[in-house]
């Protein structure tokens, strides 16, 4: 059961990381330019690679020439992911981008069982039920308690297009860890080369989008503001890194993959909240605060009653 702390830590850094995110593809970089992002992460991959070079050593490369290839494509689909994810960004907001990511959860499943064989215990499946109601008491509870407004459609659909690559990674990950015992060599190896084929993705990506190398200099090199950008860069780079290995650990711990998407995706929804009500209140100018209902206590009370049963399911 231990294993299901570390999706639900990796969805504080994740959330963290968004609002920085939002601000940037929302503010900072030019627009249609929100795909540029990703080129800014290189500095987390490249300390990712070297720390874990530095840790483990040779043993890093101990791999099956044919895992390892498939991790580096895991790495690359991700980074495809990520593109659409900033895309999403620069035309929603986190917020919105959170509850149309619930759909992870179900692509995961259906991928989970299509592409790894994976087989859901009756238990597990019902755990399943508890943890995908408690988002739509969160999620449907929020339509209610808020104006009128059609949902962004463009936002929707580049979020489910970005959820898929993600999950898609994340199950081809899977795939091709082999049937390796969880250890912490076996984290380092599998990690080293999924960061290392976002590396390779991203290279390419500024080799062929020259629109995007002149949008990072005028967002973080040049400009009024460039300082500002650069520290938020930052920050974002080392909560983007912390986030990659709790939620790549969780995922060499968890006995079915398919079941950490919902442990991710349901902690991000009680996170975002919680990060808009209270640091809204500190920096209203960046992140916008939610007022607080009886109403809404309700529902989030009802949301982690149905995890915490979900979660003993699972278990």
């Amino acid at each position: 059961m231990y294993w299901i702390i570390f999706p639900a830590l990796a969805s504080v850094f994740y959330c963290f990381g968004g609002f920085v995110q939002n601000y940037l593809t929302d503010v900072a970089l030019p627009k249609k330019r929100a795909g540029a992002l990703v080129v800014a992460h290189i500095p987390s991959f490249l300390l990712m690679l070297v720390l874990l070079l530095a840790i483990f050593g040779r043993a890093t490369f101990m791999m099956p020439v044919s895992n390892a290839f498939g991790l580096v494509l895991a790495g690359a689909i991700n980074i495809i992911g990520a593109v659409y994810y900033y895309k999403a960004l620069q035309e929603g907001d986190n917020t919105d981008i959170t509850i149309f990511g619930q759909v992870g959860p179900l692509i995961s499943l259906g991928l989970g069982v299509a592409l790894l064989g994976e087989i859901i215990t009756i238990n597990q499946g019902i755990g399943f039920l508890f943890i995908m109601g408690a988002t739509a008491v969160v999620i449907l509870g929020g339509m209610k308690g808020s104006k009128k407004q059609a949902p962004n459609l463009k936002v929707a659909l580049l979020t489910v297009i970005s959820s898929f690559f993600s999950v898609l990674s994340d199950i081809v990950f899977a795939k091709f860890l082999g049937d390796a015992t969880a250890n912490y060599v076996l984290f380092a190896q599998s990690f080293f080369f999924f960061e290392l084929g976002s590396l390779l993705a991203v290279i390419m990506a500024i080799i062929f989008f020259d629109s995007w190398r002149k949008a990072l200099v005028r967002t973080f090199f040049q400009g009024r503001k460039h300082n500002v950008n650069m520290g938020l860069l930052i920050a974002d780079n080392m909560t983007l890194s912390i986030a990659e290995i709790l939620y790549k650990f969780g995922l060499i711990a968890a006995p079915v993959v398919s079941l950490v998407s919902p442990i991710g995706k349901v902690s991000s929804l009680f996170t975002s909240f919680f990060i808009t009500i209270f640091l809204g209140k500190i920096f209203p100018k960046f992140i916008r605060s939610k007022r607080i209902t009886k109403s809404i206590i309700a529902q989030y009370m009802i949301a982690g009653a149905l995890i915490i049963c979900g979660i003993i399911l699972m278990n």
